[in-house]
Parts: structure tokens; C-alpha cells; sequence
């Protein structure tokens, strides 16, 4: 006997899915900046390879951030994970990554007379206060909504 999950189950599973993994996400995220401040890039191929790591991982998670997620599910599921709430949680992670890269945009210039930085490297700061901030932010609000 096999048993299907209807569509509002699955949407309610994969809801309660992002509610774990964004914060946990954002901790990966962050343990990942540590290799590259440790370790600040040259010229050298991968080099190249771990900014372009760096880049495209960015990118997927603010996509990710800036819609719904969850692209190869039925648009149906879609729609019923990207509720009322959800919108409003996701609006409020996005104000709160736009007020940490701002903040982290003001520390730089602050610091910049004590510590020289490359423009990689005031460049990867920012976005990526930006993107933690968001990411920690939904998905603690999205949890909240869980608890």
C-alpha cells in the first residue's frame, strides 16, 4: 500500500524543512568566511575558484531569499509555502540583511584608517553581513512560526 502526500502535507513539510536549515545555512555560511580571511586570495587558480565558489554561493542563497525557494516543486506547493507570512517574514530578513550590510559598510569606513582593505575584501564583507543577516533572521522568524 503506498501512500501520497497530499499537497498542503508536503508544503507544510518543506516549510518546516527551511525553518531548520536557514539559520544552520547561515552558520555554514559564515564558518566558510573564516577560510577566506585566514587565507586572503591571490592569484594564484583557486584562488580564483574559491571567490567563484564564494559568488555563486552567494547568489543562490539570495535568490533563494528573494523568492519563494523550493524552484522543481509543483507551482501548487509553491504557492501554499509562500504565504501571508511568509512574505512578511521574508520582507523583514531582507530589511534586517540591508541594515547589516549597511552597518558593515559604515565599520569599514570607521576602521579603514587603522587597517587597509582590498576592495574584494570591503566587497565581501558587506554582502556577506547582508546575507547572514537575512539568512538567520527568516529563518528564525520562520521557526517562530513553527515553536
Amino acid at each position: 500500500m503506498t501512500t501520497t502526500q497530499s499537497d498542503a502535507e508536503l508544503a507544510d513539510q518543506l516549510s518546516r524543512r527551511r525553518a531548520r536549515m536557514l539559520p544552520v545555512l547561515g552558520l555554514f555560511f559564515i564558518m566558510q568566511q573564516s577560510a577566506f580571511w585566514s587565507n586572503p586570495p591571490a592569484e594564484r587558480v583557486v584562488d580564483h575558484v574559491r571567490i567563484g565558489a564564494w559568488v555563486v554561493l552567494t547568489g543562490v542563497i539570495l535568490f533563494t531569499l528573494s523568492t519563494n525557494g523550493f524552484w522543481f516543486r509543483p507551482a501548487k506547493v509553491r504557492a501554499m509555502i509562500d504565504d501571508e507570512l511568509t512574505r512578511a517574514n521574508r520582507t523583514s530578513a531582507m530589511h534586517w540583511g540591508f541594515v547589516a550590510a549597511m552597518l558593515a559598510g559604515m565599520l569599514v569606513y570607521v576602521v579603514e584608517g587603522v587597517t587597509q582593505f582590498t576592495a574584494r575584501e570591503v566587497i565581501h564583507l558587506i554582502v556577506s553581513a547582508g546575507i547572514v543577516m537575512a539568512l538567520v533572521r527568516f529563518g528564525l522568524l520562520e521557526r517562530r512560526g513553527y515553536a
